[in-house]
């Protein structure tokens, strides 16, 4: 279980990251590094924009399109390419569990910098293939 609080999990860009880029996978089965990397671009957007929005604007104009990633994580999920799906039931759930705890600027830069230790375990895991 993922908990988007480094206060509380003091691994969650360690090995919390870690165990997760595992589960995500590589090679057939595991997620490709493009598919996350497309999801996490997508983050870094959403990020930038917050930054320069106050609370009010971010509640009404970009916690909706946080929100809306669980559709497309659901979609890639169910399309097919190469003999298996775009990404796995570990990312669809990796995703799902953070996007729901995001609430705040905050929050949404917590899961930013989660995300990017995820990539960098598993863009590592990649190279032992």
């Amino acid at each position: 279980m993922i908990v988007l609080d480094y206060t509380k999990d003091s691994e969650l860009f360690n090995k919390t990251a870690k165990k997760m880029a595992e589960n995500i996978g590589v090679g057939k089965g595991g997620v490709q590094n493009t598919q996350i990397r497309k999801f996490y671009d997508k983050v870094l957007e959403l990020n930038d924009k917050a930054k320069s929005v106050d609370d009010e604007e971010f509640n009404n104009e970009i916690l909706p399109f946080i929100k809306m990633l669980n559709s497309k994580v659901a979609y890639a999920s169910q399309r097919n390419s190469g003999g298996g799906k775009l990404v796995n039931k570990s990312f669809v759930d990796m995703m799902e569990t953070s996007i729901n705890q995001i609430r705040t600027k905050k929050d949404l830069n917590t899961f930013k910098l989660f995300f990017e230790a995820v990539i960098g375990f598993h863009k590592s895991l990649e190279g032992r293939k």
